[in-house]
């Protein structure tokens, strides 16, 4: 939640000094008249006037994004997931050097190329765009919202997995392999793993992550032939 505060404070104190580098881009070029060789600066001073007007015109174009979803992703608690968190602080630090190089320090630009660097400020607009799409719903902790569709495709594998499971439940204690404290620990855990996916899915599916759920049944299932097999012999017989 502090990085994120950071962040907007950030971009809010930047885009208020571009104003002013902006000013004071239009002052120098009001003052190209009066001669002084330092009005216009050169190609390996800085940037031109008309490279500065781009790349204020970028950055602020980048920045407003930026800021905007800087704040929704701390209004929704996308601070709370650390990948979405990152990419912003990425785009941020990225900002930072081009808004001190705005705001008067062109030595935080030192050695950039002012012809392309307004358009690899652009270039950040799909990505941001891509999280603003992201963080305007509320984070829900990683898990993916449920559809019907989803709802459906889980019951499947989750009432497939339950059969096979209670076949290798039943043979496994049949044949003398809860004696085996590792194994019927294993067993034990699958077991209320299974029960936990059932209560969410009739009682709060929201608080299921599909692909982590999916994943988990489908290798119960894909592992429940081998495990099958290794209980069909009385334990200690297995060799």
């Amino acid at each position: 939640m502090k990085k994120m505060k950071k962040m907007k404070k950030l971009v809010s104190l930047l885009l208020v000094l571009v104003m002013c580098a902006t000013l004071a881009a239009c002052g120098s070029k009001g003052n190209t008249t009066s001669g002084t060789p330092s009005s216009a600066p050169s190609s390996t001073d800085g940037p031109t006037d008309a490279q500065l007007q781009a790349l204020t015109n970028a950055y602020n174009q980048v920045a407003v994004l930026y800021n905007d979803v800087a704040i929704t992703a701390d209004a929704n608690g996308w601070t709370a997931d650390e990948e979405t968190t990152a990419a912003i602080q990425t785009i941020g630090d990225m900002l930072d050097p081009v808004g001190q190089a705005l705001a008067g320090d062109m030595s935080a630009l030192a050695g950039a190329n002012f012809d392309t660097l307004p358009d690899t400020l652009l270039e950040l607009l799909p990505d941001l765009e891509a999280l603003s799409e992201k963080v305007a719903v509320p984070y829900q902790g990683g898990a993916s919202a449920v559809t019907d569709e989803d709802l459906v495709l889980l019951a499947e594998a989750y009432n497939e997995a339950t059969v096979l499971f209670n076949d290798i439940y039943t043979t496994a204690n049949a044949n003398g392999w809860m004696a085996n404290a590792d194994y019927a620990v294993e067993l034990e855990e699958v077991r209320v793993t299974l029960g936990e996916i059932a209560s969410a899915l009739a009682n709060d599916p929201s608080s299921l992550n599909v692909d982590e759920t999916m994943e988990w049944l489908q290798n119960l299932i894909s592992q429940s032939e081998d495990l099958a097999a290794q209980v069909s012999v009385p334990y200690g017989d297995e060799k």
